[in-house]
């Protein structure tokens, strides 16, 4: 089946509206604020190439950088993975948890990841530990305000998390 991948409205710079980003906290059950200090996406479109940036600051001491390069809809799965660390590298943060079963280390990919796109308004990331188990499904939807909302599902189908990003360049 041939697509056409019309993919303008995600293109561009993007930043976390902490004001609106939720996780749910797995003690309470409630949702609770995002807790990372900031977070900034950038996509870019190639054809049916998705180039992908992010940049986490997770803690006052600790900023991460990462991406991948991906092929809308292909078979196969491409690293998502660190390209910097600001903070020090033995960071608890940077530990292996419930999500990122190898941890995180720079140079090395936290999971495995394929894009699929669906409509120009949606498309989902699917994700996988290393050690090939499953990670989390993301939809990736451009609202009619012109934001993006993230939601994460975590194998099981509990959505865990939904960030809402506001473009700020692109």
């Amino acid at each position: 089946m041939s697509e056409e991948f019309d993919l303008s409205g995600f293109e561009g710079t993007w930043a976390i509206d902490l004001s609106r980003s939720q996780v749910l906290d797995e003690k309470t059950g409630e949702w609770v604020p995002e807790w990372l200090e900031n977070q900034d996406i950038e996509m870019r479109h190639e054809g049916d190439v998705q180039v992908y940036r992010g940049e986490v600051k997770a803690a006052a001491d600790l900023t991460m950088y990462m991406g991948y390069t991906a092929t809308w809809s292909a078979a196969e799965w491409v690293p998502y993975t660190i390209v910097q660390i600001d903070g020090p590298e033995d960071h608890p943060l940077l530990q292996p948890n419930a999500t990122l079963k190898a941890g995180t280390k720079l140079g090395a990919p936290i999971a495995w990841v394929k894009q699929i796109y669906v409509d120009p308004r949606t498309h989902y990331r699917i994700s996988k530990n290393l050690d090939g188990t499953p990670q989390y499904v993301m939809e990736r939807r451009l609202l009619d305000d012109g934001s993006i909302l993230s939601t994460v599902i975590a194998p099981g189908g509990i959505p865990t998390i939904r960030k809402y990003f506001t473009r700020i360049a692109g």
